[in-house]
């Protein structure tokens, strides 16, 4: 499962609940210009399709190094966003950031929006191994 929220005064949750469709699509550091304007401006009045190259005819951007298609499978009605819950149906990863079969975050190098501060991080260096480092 997945969970996406989304303001209702955004365009995006429109197009959600027709389609029944959604993804997730986590841009990597070096697109922050492009995924920071689209935060910026409303697909109500710019068309936003022209800035990614848009795949397979569904909402995955192929900029993107990771994208999760989902199926909608509830909306939340929240007082002021929609929380939409979606299966996972299929995930895309550029087979460039793939070593020894696994992601490979630090290729990824995702974007990453903290609020209420209104910034982009990236991912530093690793803090541990799980379920292993706490043994110590």
């Amino acid at each position: 499962m997945n969970i996406c929220v989304i303001n209702k005064t955004h365009h995006t949750p429109e197009g959600i609940q027709e389609t029944g469709i959604f993804s997730i699509n986590i841009p990597s550091r070096a697109l922050v210009k492009q995924t920071d304007y689209c935060g910026l401006v409303s697909g109500k009045n710019v068309d936003k399709s022209t800035v990614f190259t848009v795949f397979y005819g569904k909402p995955l951007i192929q900029e993107s190094r990771v994208n999760l298609e989902c199926t909608l499978v509830q909306t939340v009605d929240l007082p002021t966003n929609y929380l939409f819950i979606g299966e996972i149906v299929q995930a895309y990863i550029d087979p460039h950031c793939i070593v020894e079969e696994r992601p490979d975050f630090r290729k990824i190098d995702p974007l990453i929006l903290t609020m209420p501060d209104n910034r982009y991080w990236s991912l530093g260096a690793s803090a541990g191994k799980a379920w292993n480092i706490g043994k110590k």
